[in-house]
């Protein structure tokens, strides 16, 4: 690492975004929601592999092809990698958790706001059955099943 580098990793809190990018002057920045934190290393060898090692609650990684997005525009970042682990007892996520747990289910992303306008957290998502899901969230039967059998898929793990 290059001196006294900014970034202390062991401040970041639950739902910060941290990134990393290698600059075109081989040097390596992180970045922490959003903020580029300065240059962490330089002198980089021209090709760089990133290995993602989690030991927390992590709901996505994705990684950007910076270069083609700045040719392509703002809209052309593309994530070729997500990873969902929802760790932690269900009862104890927060809204975002829960939402981000719904999306993660096949064909259920539609849903998500209307989970996050209901306020609905773990210890509530718990509390729904297939029948709740099919009737107040309006969900097809075979959605609110899968919604039901992946929370507790997460619960037992």
């Amino acid at each position: 690492m290059i001196g006294s580098y900014s970034l202390n990793t062991n401040k970041v809190q639950v739902g910060d975004k941290l990134g990393i990018m290698k600059a075109s002057d081989s040097t390596l920045h992180f970045y922490l929601n959003g903020i580029d934190h300065g240059k962490a290393f330089s002198n980089l060898p021209e090709v760089v592999y990133g290995v993602v090692d989690i030991y927390g609650n992590c709901c996505q990684v994705s990684i950007i092809n910076k270069e083609f997005a700045t040719r392509a525009g703002a809209g052309a970042q593309v994530a070729i990698i997500k990873a969902h682990n929802f760790s932690g007892r269900p009862a104890d996520w927060n809204v975002q958790t829960v939402c981000e747990f719904i999306k993660s289910i096949p064909n259920c992303a539609p849903y998500v706001e209307k989970f996050r306008s209901e306020q609905v957290n773990g210890a509530a998502l718990l509390a729904l059955d297939k029948k709740d899901l099919k009737e107040f969230f309006e969900m097809p039967l075979g959605l609110a099943v899968n919604v039901c059998l992946h929370l507790k898929k997460a619960f037992y793990n």
